[in-house]
């Protein structure tokens, strides 16, 4: 486990507010005046590119400043319902929408560990095949490698726990999604997620509240104070200034009654881990106009599908996602995952309305849930309007029939599983009750506008590349035409992935820091 986990005892989090240092925490809600403050790095976002290279830098005794947009709630003040915990920690309530043919909710964490502090903790190393393509195809020249990255893969595994989920923890949810890929000869494994001990309570999406899922807000955040870092939370990160075309300072406002600003003088750089839609809008303000900003955009698109069994699934007993397979990911272009959902998020996903709708919901101890995300071939752009991040992105006709494929899939394995009802959230398609049925999906629609699909896996929107005509992120991590302005996240990566990106966001992250460290630019 953990050093810095073992130091509290059983009843203690690393996210107390009594066992981090005086004066590391500000609340930027609460304040009242403008402040000026200085570090040698500024990190915009605690998530996970932001705690990694906050880690990072802090452990090599540079002194740094982490802000972070979202509040900072802590974990015994997690609640197992849903509308609390989106309304605290989830980026507009999970409200902010893509524009295109289908309007998709774009789901991303705003507060004190981004979304790793509302996600499932999965732990896939990115497929060898994709990193060969982003050094053959997008001219990375050897910059990112799945040899570079192993050793911080490793790192992380070992830092952060990261193992398949326990017999204790599956529950059936999960336990029934591998007999039935097992029944049909489809590859599937249990997941390997950031687990320091997993309670089986279900509870990931709304924070965990036994404190045993392994994310920043709990483990790199509360470390880099403990080494020395400062953290503004509930502070929007405005803009970066420049000092002969060198990163010095940024500008931020508190989010309290009349918006005091906050600056933050960088005496060696600023390291941008805001999100693939967030990082863009940061650089644009920052006056960064290179033609590749914003463009490029790429997501996982994903959906889930409920089935009713005749015996006890008890979703809400188990990890929340305990099983996957990417049997298809190669051929099909799409993961399948186990997926459970609270009462108030699989009603979103129930056919019917009335007395038939309310018979399902009450139902749920019967109900299952199962997921998948398509690696998309679609890619859309990030703008800026009246102050606001927004994603303009449309799923592809083959997109929407990788989708479609894989819903089929699902279906199947339900019914081998012993589903009497699979209820798909298509529109056109009806209430399946048997393999019989299996030919709907075959004249499902191609429209992207028919499907309940969402995004959280987001990429791309400022690329890494050699070059400065059709890239952001140069091979050395800074911004192209700038000194000392660093990108982190997943807008670097030139494509998706296929996978849940969390473990590679931040082994790229500890990769990129790591060279900073080893070679830093001047104290300015």
């Amino acid at each position: 486990m953990s050093v810095e986990y073992q130091r509290l005892s059983t009843d203690r989090f690393p996210d107390d507010v009594d066992v981090l240092p005086a004066n590391s925490v500000f609340n930027g809600a609460t304040m009242v005046d403008d402040v000026t403050d200085i570090a040698d790095y500024v990190v915009i976002g605690s998530g996970a590119a932001g705690g990694t290279s906050a880690k990072v830098l802090s452990s090599a005794g540079y002194s740094v400043i982490i802000i972070e947009e979202g509040p900072w709630v802590r974990t015994r003040n997690f609640s197992e319902d849903v509308y609390p915990a989106m309304k605290t920690m989830f980026r507009e309530m999970g409200t902010n929408m893509t524009m295109g043919r289908a309007a998709m909710p774009v789901m991303q964490g705003r507060c004190v560990g981004g979304s790793t502090t509302i996600n499932s903790a999965i732990a896939w190393r990115v497929p060898g095949n994709v990193v060969d393509r982003w050094n053959t195809d997008f001219g990375l020249k050897g910059t990112i490698t799945n040899k570079e990255l192993e050793p911080h893969f490793d790192e992380l595994d070992r830092t952060l726990i990261v193992q398949p989920v326990a017999d204790k923890a599956l529950g059936r949810n999960n336990s029934i999604f591998a007999e039935a890929a097992l029944r049909l000869g489809i590859q599937a494994e249990r997941i390997k997620r950031y687990d320091a001990g997993c309670k089986a309570s279900a509870s990931c999406l709304t924070g965990c509240r036994s404190g045993k899922k392994f994310s920043m807000n709990l483990t790199f955040i509360p470390q880099s104070l403990h080494r020395g870092a400062r953290l503004y939370t509930s502070t929007r990160a405005r803009k970066i200034k420049f000092r002969y075309g060198r990163a010095n300072q940024v500008q931020a406002v508190f989010q309290a009654p009349g918006a005091p600003k906050l600056t933050v003088h960088a005496r060696r750089g600023v390291v941008v881990a805001a999100s693939a839609v967030q990082t863009p809008g940061i650089l644009k303000r920052s006056g960064i106009k290179l033609d590749a900003l914003g463009r490029h955009f790429q997501a996982h698109p994903g959906t889930s599908l409920p089935a009713l069994f005749d015996h006890d699934i008890s979703m809400q007993i188990g990890a929340t996602q305990g099983f996957n397979s990417l049997h298809f990911v190669d051929s099909g272009h799409f993961k399948i995952e186990t997926l459970s959902l609270p009462p108030e998020l699989l009603a979103v996903r129930l056919p019917g309305v009335g007395p038939e709708f309310m018979k399902k919901l009450l139902n749920y101890r019967y109900a299952s849930n199962w997921a998948l995300v398509v690696r998309a071939e679609a890619e859309g752009q990030i703008r800026s309007l009246f102050g606001r991040d927004i994603v303009q992105y449309s799923p592809s006709t083959s997109d929407v029939a990788k989708m479609r494929h894989g819903l089929r899939i699902i279906s199947e394995m339900m019914f081998v599983a012993g589903a009497k009802e699979v209820w798909p959230s298509v529109t056109g398609m009806p209430i399946l009750k048997s393999l019989d049925d299996l030919h709907y999906w075959d004249d499902a629609p191609l429209d992207p506008r028919a499907y309940g699909t969402m995004i959280s896996h987001l990429f791309g929107s400022a690329r890494m590349g050699s070059d400065s005509r059709s890239s952001v992120v140069g091979l050395d991590f800074q911004v192209h035409g700038t000194r000392g302005l660093y990108v982190m996240d997943s807008s670097l990566f030139p494509t998706n992935i296929g996978v849940n990106p969390q473990h590679t966001i931040m082994a790229v992250a500890h990769l990129g820091t790591t060279r900073i460290v080893e070679r830093p630019l001047p104290c300015m």
